[in-house]
């Protein structure tokens, strides 16, 4: 589990997380980084935890750049996101999944092959509406996942039913615009995945 400025963050999939590889910390980012072996066909979650903070948070997950919102927690606990919802009742899992093309439409997408997690400190600020639903990225054709992997969508699927509203949020600190801390896993396939340990 990646660990920084008092949070924690893994991959979990068969109910186990995945192991971490070649962990780096940039200080002056509050960013970490590692590898973690994908294996096609098999769902995943992303799972983080507030150790203590006593300051409210939300967060935010990139897949292949494609942005879903992630909970808040409240100062501390643990939560997850395994799925995109579709409908106030309903969710598509996140699964790794075989690509099939190298470009889509001659663009190459920067973020292939990375989950990122972005968590901010934030103060409440009332309530708004429920976030809309999100129209998924079409993963028939993949953007350029040199991995030979990258992440799709399941079958739809039951999931609690959304509330109503949400919170407004202002940032905790005016002075900052950038997240607190980041945690980004770079994923591919697990035979390509130990020569490229291998190698280093």
């Amino acid at each position: 589990m990646l660990t920084h400025r008092g949070f924690s963050a893994c991959i979990v999939s068969n109910n186990q997380p995945l192991p971490e590889y070649l962990v780096a910390v940039d200080k002056a980012a509050n960013k970490v980084s590692c590898w973690i072996p994908s294996e096609a066909g098999k769902q995943f979650s992303v799972h983080w935890r507030d150790q203590g903070s006593n300051i409210h948070t939300c967060a935010f997950i990139s897949l292949d750049g494609f942005v879903v919102p992630g909970r808040f927690l409240y100062g501390s606990g643990n939560t997850s996101r395994e799925g995109v919802r579709t409908s106030s009742t309903t969710e598509r899992p996140f699964i790794f999944s075989e690509y099939q093309d190298i470009c889509l439409n001659g663009k190459c997408n920067k973020d292939a092959g990375t989950i990122v997690l972005k968590i901010k400190r934030v103060r409440l600020d009332g309530h708004k509406g429920a976030n809309a639903l999100q129209n998924l990225p079409d993963t028939s054709a993949s953007q350029t996942i040199v991995s030979g992997h990258s992440i799709s969508y399941g079958d739809e699927r039951p999931t609690y039913e959304q509330c109503p509203s949400t919170w407004k949020v202002k940032p905790y600190d005016e002075s900052s615009k950038r997240s607190y801390v980041t945690f980004v896993f770079r994923y591919r396939p697990i035979g390509e995945f130990t020569g490229r340990l291998d190698s280093t």
